[in-house]
């Protein structure tokens, strides 16, 4: 490889447009599967002058191969309205955290709960794994108000930390919690943990997410049937913690939990999560018409769309052919987008700029790719806002300018940073030997 080859290589590589999700996909569905093949070979350098670049963003609309003509000038579009109100659908008995609680826990999740751990307790005793000294010789079917107490103290862990669960039960003075013996005994907390089931065995589904599906399922049902949520939506990549065998089990360098299974969640810029998909490893939750990360993102917004609501993704999901989807779906986008993507234009993505300069392109149903350089240069792509720039403050108070879709995006797209802060101040997950 010449000299010349590899300054090329350089100089378009990911990193000048921050292209990294912060996801390493390892066995897990490419996040590139539209990629542009002219992307993937080195352009070689040519030298140009300030006025031969300038030329090359020409004002005439210019088709580009994946069918998208792209102009300089916004097109006159109309806005799509917000049509929902944000709030509760149903309120509860109460104004206690309690009452609250039942609003998402509700009697028919418990009797779930209470039904298949004494179904599943009694295959278990049934199967004689366990010996003559076994807790589940001394099983009694357990009911609401136990698996209420069960579940409680559970949570109750993460706000009083130790390194063994049985350290709750202990009578010595340096541990002595005697709220965890008044409710529930030691051995009955094991044993229930133990046998805490959601599905019957017998059932013959091969999903990987069988054993824990009616968990999810009911999770996005309830939040559906509770609350509306706003405007504006964020959709990023969660972790739960798991250092296990697992053939879907993800890495995220930038998560809390670096290692374990990936959640898609769309949340609220607040951090109130509204549905989430577990991530079940290659080849899944795809479709003939749609990739990986678009038919995760439309499966999320299932029921949400058609009512101008305005969704903020990075470029991990982010391209013009999923834009033109929403945008005809009554759904905004906004946020960061890979240089390789097909559809992009070609214009845009090899611009050099200089720092503060900042270039768009249209399409005829206003959807803008944009780059901005401010200490790199940055790949953008928005149905609902344009590169127009704006004068904001920094944390230090300076002005400067930005455009009002970096903006928008820096805004509204915390929602799963938020919950992930929200989690970690009362973490109730533990080392287990399974």
């Amino acid at each position: 490889m010449t000299d010349e080859e590899l300054l090329s290589m350089l100089e378009n590589s990911d990193d000048d447009f921050g292209l990294s999700s912060g996801t390493d996909l390892g066995e897990g569905d490419s996040g590139d599967d539209d990629v542009d093949p002219e992307s993937i070979h080195p352009i070689m350098h040519i030298n140009i002058t300030e006025q031969e670049e300038e030329d090359n963003i020409s004002d005439t609309p210019v088709p580009s191969t994946s069918g998208y003509t792209w102009s300089n000038k916004k097109p006159t579009v109309t806005r799509i309205p917000f049509t929902k109100t944000k709030g509760l659908k149903v309120y509860p008995q109460g104004n206690n955290p309690i009452d609250y609680f039942n609003l998402l826990f509700d009697d028919k999740l418990f009797e779930l709960l209470v039904n298949e751990t004494n179904r599943y307790t009694v295959h278990v005793f049934l199967s004689g794994s366990g010996s003559s000294t076994s807790r589940i010789n001394e099983w009694k079917d357990t009911n609401i108000h136990e698996m209420k107490i069960f579940i409680g103290l559970l949570f109750h862990t993460g706000t009083i930390r130790m390194n063994r669960l049985q350290d709750y039960w202990k009578k010595c003075e340096l541990f002595d919690l005697n709220f965890f013996r008044k409710y529930i005994s030691r051995n009955r907390f094991l044993l229930l943990l133990r046998t805490l089931h959601f599905i019957d065995n017998d059932n013959p589904d091969t999903n990987r997410l069988n054993k824990i599906s009616p968990l999810s399922t009911y999770f996005n049902n309830k939040m559906s049937d509770i609350y509306e949520p706003g405007e504006n939506l964020s959709l990023d990549e969660s972790m739960v913690l798991f250092r296990g065998r697992l053939v879907f089990r993800q890495y995220i360098k930038n998560k809390r939990h670096k290692y374990g299974i990936k959640l898609y969640m769309l949340t609220e810029p607040g951090g109130l999560v509204h549905k989430i998909i577990i991530y079940s490893g290659q080849g899944h939750d795809t479709s003939t018409d749609y990739n990986h990360t678009e038919y995760v993102v439309i499966k999320l917004l299932e029921g949400l769309d058609s009512c101008g609501r305005s969704l903020y993704m990075d470029n991990y999901y982010n391209s013009v052919k999923l834009a033109h989807i929403l945008l005809d779906r009554g759904t905004y986008i906004t946020g960061t987008l890979r240089a390789n993507r097909k559809g992009n234009p070609k214009e845009i993505t090899k611009k050099k700029l200089k720092v503060g300069e900042c270039i768009g392109k249209f399409t005829n149903e206003g959807i803008c790719v944009m780059k901005w350089r401010d200490r790199r240069e940055v790949l953008a792509i928005s149905s609902e806002h344009s590169n127009e720039l704006i004068e904001v403050s920094n944390r230090r108070g300076d002005q400067k300018l930005k455009p009002v879709a970096i903006t928008k995006y820096n805004k509204y797209m915390s929602g799963v940073d938020r919950q992930d802060q929200m989690l970690s101040y009362y973490p109730c997950e533990r080392k287990t030997k399974t």
